[in-house]
């Protein structure tokens, strides 16, 4: 389903746009062994844009942006949570997220809960053939010029991404049975 993020803020030397909107589908760069994000450019931008001010790979063109029906968009309630089948919220939990208590049962020998004090909110895109096809397409030199002096990270072949969903939560808790 993709990498969690141990330090999902964007990295303070990308530009200022990107860190007001953080990681966005159509993002290429990699997760870092510190566990942040390395964006190096966005495939539905102009080479021009903001936030590909860092720069892109020679020959640059990107790719035609998807259209809305093909972006699957979710909200979750504060206080809402995701959780393996064989677990529930108690009923007797008091107070409202954030800030209140929150019981959970778990029915089997195993499960898995993930709590959202504070809501959460996700985007995954839904047609993703287009997307496939561009990424074949330019993948060579997305790694030469990931790879190049301008960039110069030394990646292996299978470790650069291309952001297809994102998931963000203001705050959450985890647990494992």
């Amino acid at each position: 389903r993709g990498f969690p993020l141990y330090f999902p803020a964007p990295q303070t030397n990308l530009p200022q746009e990107y860190q007001r909107r953080g990681v966005a589908v159509g993002d290429v760069g990699r997760v870092a062994p510190e566990g942040f994000f390395d964006f190096i450019f966005n495939v539905y931008l102009p080479a021009d844009h903001s936030i590909n001010a860092n720069g892109v790979p020679r020959d640059f063109s990107p790719l035609q942006c998807y259209e809305a029906k093909d972006l699957l968009r979710l909200d979750y309630a504060p206080g809402d949570h995701v959780s393996t089948p064989s677990v529930r919220e108690h009923e007797s939990a008091t107070g409202y997220f954030p800030g209140g208590d929150f019981l959970f049962n778990c029915s089997g020998s195993m499960g898995a809960v993930l709590a959202l004090p504070h809501g959460a909110h996700v985007e995954k895109l839904a047609n993703l053939e287009n997307l496939r096809r561009y990424a074949a397409k330019n993948a060579y030199s997305w790694y030469e010029y990931v790879n190049g002096p301008d960039r110069g990270r030394g990646l292996e072949n299978g470790t650069l991404c291309v952001v297809t969903g994102w998931e963000k939560s203001r705050s959450w808790g985890i647990a494992s049975f």
